[in-house]
């Protein structure tokens, strides 16, 4: 998990990230699966979100904290599919970590972070990046976001 600053227009925004892929046959290191929950728990309860019945259902099944274990009936890899599905681009079922902008395949797809992020902000206005002071942010990306902000 990281910390970055996306710079636009002569302005920065930080941005959580994940340090590798999450979901399907990927490394699924604990702190970034727990990130990539807690975004899919602030698209589920994010008000200005459009899901289709399938997203609702999966997403609400996510449990935060819980292990992926990186196959295909792991209900965060479901849960990436229908996210996947629903946005178009690559149907890996992983999330990916940004690398060197904002999208990939030539401009046509922004990382699925950017999304997750945007939810969260959503989700925590007040406070993000600060996202550990929200109730149901995870242990770990709760310990990590206070070391982050040196708190």
């Amino acid at each position: 998990m990281d910390l970055i600053v996306m710079k636009k227009n002569g302005f920065g925004t930080p941005i959580w990230n994940i340090s590798a892929n999450v979901g399907l046959a990927s490394p699924n290191q604990a702190d970034d699966v727990q990130l990539v929950q807690f975004g899919y728990y602030a698209t589920l309860i994010n008000p200005n979100t459009k899901l289709t019945a399938e997203q609702q259902d999966l997403y609400s099944k996510i449990v935060l904290g819980q292990p992926c274990n990186g196959t295909a009936s792991d209900p965060l890899v479901a849960a990436i599919r229908a996210h996947q599905k629903v946005r178009g681009g690559p149907q890996d079922g992983h999330v990916s970590p940004i690398k060197g902008g904002t999208s990939y395949d030539g401009g046509k797809h922004t990382f699925m972070m950017l999304a997750l992020n945007n939810n969260m902000s959503d989700v925590a206005p007040d406070v993000f990046p600060r996202i550990d002071k929200h109730p149901k942010c995870p242990p770990l990306v709760a310990a990590f976001v206070k070391r982050a902000c040196k708190l």
